[in-house]
């Protein structure tokens, strides 16, 4: 009876499993070399979606939201039980575009420590809570 039954099923029928399969593995490796061949211009158009629009950038019918104004979370959590402690002093990286000024330069090369680009030295303070 099952040879019956599998001559009436169409090719279909009988290769579906196989035909999807194969047919998904085909567009995965298809979908995975496009992505491969153009990766520079996928992260450059990332890159570019991200920025905030500006007045040279925006179209005549663009809509801007404003910023809903919102209360800064600040959260006061005891380290150290909430003893004070010494922080030492250390190396701070700076935003790009800002650089340390003279007098921590000078206190830097003081100590023997060269400050890279847009890096300052911190003084050593006390700490007691984050």
């Amino acid at each position: 009876m099952n040879d019956n039954n599998n001559e009436r099923q169409t090719w279909w029928q009988r290769n579906r499993k196989k035909v999807l399969i194969i047919g998904g593995v085909v567009a995965a490796a298809c979908i995975g070399y496009v992505i491969v061949k153009n990766k520079d211009t996928i992260c450059e158009l990332i890159k570019h979606t991200d920025a905030i629009p500006n007045g040279n950038n925006l179209a005549a019918d663009s809509h801007i939201l404003e910023s809903i104004p919102t209360e800064p979370i600040v959260s006061h959590s005891p380290i150290n039980n909430g003893d004070p402690f010494d922080v030492s002093g250390h190396i701070r990286n700076l935003a790009n575009g800002h650089h340390a000024s003279a007098e921590k330069i000078a206190e830097a090369a003081a100590l023997g420590i060269t400050l890279g680009e847009n890096q300052t030295l911190v003084d050593p303070y006390m700490k007691n809570a984050a």
